[in-house]
């Protein structure tokens, strides 16, 4: 069931053109550098530890994926599952 707030799918419906799809927000991620593992989680790009090193955009779109389609987390080799509250403050 949808759960992303009507605030972040509006951001990805100026983004992306299209408040509910999946595809803008995964292929700005992989464009960016990090990649979707089969358990769909987000190994991150180089220079990411944690959620806290990702741009502003990029939280966003993991964010929307993570509340709208039930996509996993950052990954960091750690653990095997969303390791960090993912309701940071959007700006």
């Amino acid at each position: 069931m949808p759960q992303a707030s009507s605030e972040l799918r509006s951001r990805m419906e100026e983004r992306f053109g299209d408040p509910i799809s999946d595809a803008g927000p995964t292929k700005f991620l992989e464009d960016a550098g990090y990649k979707l593992t089969s358990s769909w989680l987000w190994e991150p790009k180089k220079g990411v530890e944690s959620l806290k090193d990702m741009t502003q955009e990029e939280y966003e779109c993991m964010l929307f994926l993570v509340h709208e389609w039930d996509y996993g987390g950052l990954f960091t080799g750690l653990v095997k599952g969303p390791n960090e509250n993912f309701y940071r403050k959007i700006s």
